[in-house]
């Protein structure tokens, strides 16, 4: 009883303020706060003419209670996951999409990944193409500008990182262009198990740690040390392994605990299956 004629969508046409002029609704003789109620029963039959020419008929009136209805939802239930797919634009599922949005990864990982593989992220020929900069060369190496390829890992001090993170995962490298490297990693570091979350987690660590160091190269004037930077990788995974317990007692997970050296504690005993 309480919609409001002119600003709730009670027409299938939408809300009637934006579907008529707003003189009309000035000169009618309902004011702005009208119901619809007060339209049905309203005097005003040149109100009520016009907007039947312009195909708005009135509903049928009823002493229910009124109430909102999501007609994207066969129950009439708003939410916002579906709003978000009405909305949206749909599109089919990229092949990287469930190793990027995984719980192994950070969320600050799958976000760098993400952009990464977009192409977003703001790499000095980005910027150099949109001309925000006249001049930029690597960070790391001093030689180039950097683009998506040459951080991931043609400049060859990302490169020794990757080729460090590879080694300790026990796993075959070559340094390829980015592309490559993502089908690759699809993979080689796709799985649920104890290894493979770990290795898809310290490859979302290495990309942020190289992004993140050549920012604070740039911007805060930080001096690279690559010793350092394989010291914090090996930190960084030798703290996500503390979330994990009894993990199977397998040689390949017994590799990685040697190569990354951490707690072997996590171990519960040999695999039935191993």
């Amino acid at each position: 009883m309480s919609i409001s004629v002119w600003y709730d969508h009670w027409h299938q046409q939408g809300p009637l303020c934006f579907l008529i002029p707003d003189s009309i609704i000035v000169s009618s003789s309902l004011s702005r706060l009208a119901t619809v109620v007060d339209l049905c029963s309203s005097s005003d039959q040149s109100l009520i003419s016009l907007l039947e020419c312009w195909g708005i008929s009135l509903p049928m009136l009823s002493l229910r209670p009124d109430r909102f209805s999501w007609r994207c939802s066969s129950s009439g239930v708003f939410s916002i996951a579906l709003a978000w797919d009405t909305i949206r634009t749909k599109r089919y599922r990229v092949p990287w999409a469930s190793f990027i949005w995984n719980k192994a990864l950070a969320p600050r990982y799958q976000f760098n990944l993400w952009l990464i593989i977009k192409n977003r992220l703001p790499t000095q020929v980005l910027l150099l193409s949109y001309g925000r900069i006249d001049h930029a060369l690597c960070a790391f190496c001093n030689s180039t500008p950097n683009s998506i390829n040459h951080l991931f890992f043609d400049c060859h001090v990302s490169a020794t990182l990757a080729y460090f993170w590879a080694t300790r995962c026990n796993l075959p490298w070559r340094n390829r262009p980015w592309v490559d490297n993502l089908r690759w990693a699809l993979d080689f570091l796709s799985g649920k198990d104890f290894y493979h979350s770990i290795a898809r987690f310290s490859f979302g660590a290495l990309c942020h740690l190289i992004w993140k160091k050549r920012n604070n190269i740039i911007f805060r004037g930080e001096a690279l040390v690559v010793p350092a930077l394989k010291k914090h990788l090996i930190k960084v995974i030798k703290d996500k392994v503390l979330t994990f317990s009894s993990v199977p007692d397998i040689p390949r997970n017994k590799r990685l605990q040697r190569s990354w050296g951490f707690d072997p504690s996590i171990f519960f005993g040999p695999s039935p299956h191993a």
